[in-house]
């Protein structure tokens, strides 16, 4: 949406323990090698004889692995990625919960259990399947490249059944590393900097060096700054190009689905009410400054437009439901 950055209530193979790396990668002619997509075991159990069986698949995120699976049927069905709300249409915090799979339909007395592998434990999948990834970089209690699937009552502990199966069927968490399938480009740019009015000049402490050395200023971010990053996805190739955590530079929260990647501050600079302050119960004379995030590069070409979604939900990886390299990241302001 386009108030991404704005924080307002406006018209969003390996071993059991899964933390080994690997990296599924294609060939090129000079003889490298990039990744391309996440490894994931999906298994399944669908309270026939059968008992639990698997599959190893290739795909983003643990959505587009559980369809990718050999159990997935045409008549099966999850949640979609996105979903309009008001007339906008937003990343849908349900995306990958089943309705139907393998032909069985949840119901008052049987769901679709999930579980998966966190670190070195199988847990409840408390959160929808499309948020869980197996990218070295994506945080800790969502990543797992091991998703297991139960047709069963609703569970409240991972059955035993699936640990002793599981044992050493589990994919390895796919590493990222700094190759081109990574790679994303930040443009930046402050079009308020103005050394005369104090409500646009925030100090930066000192001068932050990027992952390729290049440094970032207030004055280069002033006069328009292009740096590099890598990620799994643009958001954490933003932190990995500031040479940052969260909490310092750019603060912004990975509360997963419902936040993730919605920044407040970069350099400082946060969302700034300029005018409607004297006018509390008027909203359409308020404006506010904020980070504008762009498809492309603004810097060059001013009519890119602004951004469907926050930086989160893109990769570079060709296998990513949207696709994406570059952006730029323009202070300016909004009005209602």
């Amino acid at each position: 949406v386009l108030m991404a950055f704005v924080m307002l209530a406006v018209p969003f193979s390996g071993m059991a323990g899964g933390e080994s790396e690997s990296s599924d990668s294609t060939m090129l002619a000079n003889g490298t090698t990039t990744a391309v997509n996440g490894t994931y075991t999906i298994f399944v159990n669908n309270g026939s004889d059968a008992g639990w069986q698997s599959d190893v698949v290739q795909a983003y995120d643990g959505a587009q692995a559980v369809q990718a699976a050999s159990f997935w049927q045409s008549t099966d069905s999850m949640a979609a990625r996105t979903v309009v709300e008001y007339g906008y249409t937003n990343l849908n915090t349900s995306y990958g919960d089943i309705t139907t799979f393998m032909g069985k339909t949840e119901d008052s007395s049987k769901v679709w259990n999930v579980y998966v592998l966190i670190g070195n434990n199988w847990v409840l999948g408390n959160d929808a399947l499309g948020y869980y990834k197996c990218f070295s970089d994506y945080s800790a209690n969502w990543r797992t490249a091991n998703i297991a699937l139960e047709y069963a009552a609703d569970a409240t502990s991972v059955p035993s059944s699936l640990t002793s199966y599981a044992n050493g069927k589990t994919s390895a968490i796919t590493s990222v590393t700094n190759v081109s399938a990574f790679e994303y480009t930040f443009n930046f740019k402050n079009l308020l900097y103005d050394e005369d009015e104090e409500l646009y000049l925030h100090t930066v402490n000192g001068t932050l060096t990027d992952v390729n050395n290049n440094a970032v200023t207030v004055d280069s971010i002033a006069n328009g700054v292009t740096i590099k990053g890598y990620g799994s996805d643009a958001y954490l190739a933003l932190k990995n190009a500031l040479n940052v955590s969260d909490g310092s530079n750019v603060i912004s929260s990975e509360s997963i689905p419902d936040s993730y990647s919605w920044i407040t501050s970069i350099f400082g600079l946060g969302t700034e009410q300029v005018d409607g302050k004297n006018t509390p119960s008027d909203w359409t004379d308020d404006t506010y400054a904020y980070w504008v995030q762009y498809d492309g590069d603004y810097l060059e070409n001013h009519s890119v437009s602004a951004s469907a979604f926050t930086l989160g939900a893109y990769s570079s990886l060709a296998s990513a439901p949207s696709t994406a390299s570059e952006f730029s990241m323009i202070y300016s302001v909004y009005s209602m």
